[in-house]
């Protein structure tokens, strides 16, 4: 590959331009093909911001084809952040391409393991179950036939959403694998992807998959010329990079529950399974264990060691709902006032869960199994270490004497209308592991999204995901927008808007219903309404839609439907009107007149008691810095960036960003946001004059 092999593609009078209608030569969507090029040439790390209609999925598909046409041991990784890009890049830009060269390479899309449908496991389930199985119940005859008729077990493929809890019986696991041992090897799913894998010039995975093999391989210590999760690669482009932070903390995020704890309890003996429904792991061995004692002792300390559990799950519960709260940072200093009263409950549930794990592996050393069965022994001590690991973080939360720099917190979720309290243990900085196990240690890298740098140098960005690596050469590059934002999208930010005020939450509500409603009504629909929370957004929603119903237009609520459900019905309904919050910022593409009004209600600045953000605003604090300025302002404006990116999808695109938070034009940092985005035009204006303008701009 030479520079002259993407000038040939990119140029004014190149492949693209002479055999793609309606395809426009784009001068800076050439020069990011020439980063990506000069990245791979030269092993190097690049960060590149290319607005929206840069063109970078195909500027960054190339130079990796054509260095698949022409080296295939040199094997190129493509992460991305979100299913829908997977979908475009998979289905739609590749075909493309590969249409225009000619020719092909072996291109991949990794998921992680837990998605294949696990044939062993399923065929064990359904014996396990044989009254559901032949009834004809959904859940089982649903999942037989996909088995039957799928070419990749892939969960995506099933039809409707498959039971979690059935999902978790039955899909891949590595700890659970019997490898070539096991009797569906031939037919195995993930071992057919995984060979299919090892043959791909290009894959395309998610971000998780990425830092979860990096991970391994730093663990391992492995590099990335051997196997790993991933096959060996060389080069890895990482899309939608402004989420790298987000996405690394999530992964060494690590928890303790009693949920999480009765879901691995469950999957040894389950008392409400034996109503006539099933048999579970420990009474499928129960016959070959000679020690009936022993048996009987389990099923009684499983259920001793659930109620202990449910115990301890319900005094945090209360301790939560008492004092109002959702979550909470935890501290060596605030530690023992908030923990102490539970921390004997916690003491008996560990030393139940102990012995019963013990009890557990005696029974299990003490099965009389035959060589073929010998992989259910495993199994129950596979589900046994896996309750020893959970207790054990447990174990490590109620000794906050030997707490190391982690943010520890808790936190209240609700599954299935059934609230527990989590123990949660999330790193403080991901930005050395991501620069140890990835960006020290892959040949090149290339980053990019359409919001990372906040005309800082990337300053911000490379500080949160550890970049630049040492001794590897780093350049940044900024590619704005091509489109006209100047004409074909009007910036409203009245200066009377209302600041927010806590303890007038009725007053503000009311004032965010009524301009809104206006809005809306001016533009004749078609808006995307972003909030920052999600009790606002419902009773702004609440007060909003039977208005909305009286002038026929239809109005969506973030969560009452998935949000494919949601998308697909606000793209084809082009009046429609959608209120969202939380990932709603970032991934809506809705082209056209379906999105013609988005309207930020406030400024997206995080919660100052959100935990993780919280302890990171404290260490900086600690350090001397201003954690308003280097984490806060900036992490508000990225997501500003964001929101904004919603409404011009196209060249063709036109309409309003109304933003009702009064602090972007009275505070001095609201000039920083506002200079992060595009240029538009920007008309002064009141909240009284906000619908004549919306109505003649767009009519």
């Amino acid at each position: 590959m030479t520079e002259k092999d993407i000038y040939s593609v990119f140029d004014s009078d190149g492949l693209l331009s002479s055999n793609l209608d309606n395809y426009e030569y784009r001068e800076d969507q050439l020069n990011m093909a020439l980063n990506v090029y000069e990245c791979f040439r030269d092993s190097s790390t690049w960060a590149v911001e290319a607005g929206t209609g840069t063109g970078k999925s195909y500027a960054y598909l190339v130079p990796a084809m054509l260095e698949a046409f022409e080296d295939r041991d040199r094997r190129t990784v493509i992460a991305t952040s979100t299913i829908n890009l997977q979908q475009q890049l998979l289905e739609k830009d590749i075909p493309v391409l590969f249409n225009l060269f000619g020719k092909k390479c072996n291109v991949t899309l990794a998921v992680g393991r837990n998605n294949y449908l696990c044939l062993r496991r399923l065929n064990e389930e359904l014996a396990s179950v044989p009254l559901l199985a032949e009834s004809g119940i959904s859940e089982y005859q649903g999942i037989q036939e996909f088995a039957a008729n799928t070419e990749t077990g892939l969960r995506t493929e099933l039809r409707g959403r498959p039971d979690p809890q059935l999902w978790n019986r039955v899909c891949s696991e590595s700890d659970l694998c019997m490898g070539n041992k096991c009797p569906f090897f031939s037919d195995c799913f993930y071992f057919k992807a995984k060979k299919n894998l090892s043959s791909a010039s290009i894959i395309v995975c998610n971000h998780h998959l990425l830092f979860t093999d990096s991970a391994t391989r730093l663990e391992g210590e492995l590099d990335y010329s051997d196997e790993c999760i991933l096959p060996p690669f060389s080069h890895l482009i990482i899309d939608e990079a402004h989420n790298i932070e987000r996405h690394a903390t999530d992964l060494f995020t690590v928890e303790y529950s009693s949920r999480v704890l009765r879901r691995q309890l469950d999957m040894i003996y389950d008392s409400k399974w034996h109503k006539g429904r099933g048999v579970r792991l420990l009474d499928q061995l129960a016959p070959y264990c000679p020690d009936k004692d022993l048996y009987a002792l389990i099923i009684s300390d499983i259920g001793l060691v659930s109620a202990d559990a449910e115990t301890l799950n319900s005094a945090m519960l209360s301790f939560m709902e008492v004092n109002r709260l959702s979550h909470l940072l935890l501290r060596q200093t605030n530690a023992p006032r908030i923990l102490n009263d539970i921390r004997p409950m916690a003491l008996n549930l560990i030393g139940n869960a102990k012995r019963l794990v013990g009890e557990i592996t005696g029974f299990s050393e003490k099965l009389q199994l035959s060589e073929e069965n010998e992989h259910r022994r495993d199994d129950l001590t596979v589900h046994a270490s896996r309750i020893s690991l959970i207790i054990d973080r447990l174990k490590e939360f109620i000794n906050w004497i030997e707490w190391d720099g982690d943010i520890r917190y808790l936190e209240v979720n609700t599954v299935r209308e059934i609230k527990t309290v989590s123990f949660m243990k999330a790193p403080l900085d991901v930005a050395p592991v991501l620069r140890e196990a990835l960006f020290s240690k892959i040949d090149s890298v290339v980053c990019t999204s359409a919001t990372m740098d906040l005309k800082d140098n990337f300053g911000y960005w490379c500080r949160s995901v550890g970049l630049p690596a040492p001794n590897k050469i780093f350049k940044g590059k900024v590619y704005n927008s091509p489109f006209d934002y100047k004409n074909r999208l009007m910036l409203l930010t009245p200066y009377d808007a209302v600041d927010y005020n806590k303890d007038k939450e009725d007053e503000y509500a009311e004032y965010l219903s009524r301009n809104i409603y206006s809005a809306i009504a001016s533009s004749g629909g078609g808006a995307l309404v972003l909030f920052t929370g999600y009790h606002l957004m419902q009773d702004v929603y609440a007060t909003l839609k039977p208005q909305l119903d009286r002038l026929g237009i239809n109005s969506m609520l973030q969560g009452e439907s998935s949000r494919f459900d949601l998308l697909t019905r606000f793209r084809e309904d082009t009046d429609s009107v959608l209120f969202a919050t939380s990932s709603f910022w970032e991934g809506v593409d809705a082209p056209g007149d379906t999105l013609r009004l988005v309207i930020i209600t406030k400024l997206p600045f995080k919660m100052p008691d959100e935990p993780i953000f919280k302890a990171r605003s404290e260490a900086l604090e600690k350090e001397g810095k201003s954690s308003f300025f280097f984490l806060s302002l900036p992490d508000a404006t990225l997501r500003l960036k964001q929101g904004f990116g919603r409404l011009m999808r196209h060249t063709k695109d036109r309409g309003i960003v109304l933003i009702l938070d009064s602090r972007v034009v009275s505070k001095q940092y609201g000039a920083l946001m506002l200079s992060s985005l595009p240029e538009s035009y920007h008309p002064e204006t009141t909240v009284e004059n906000v619908p004549d303008k919306i109505e003649n701009f767009l009519y």
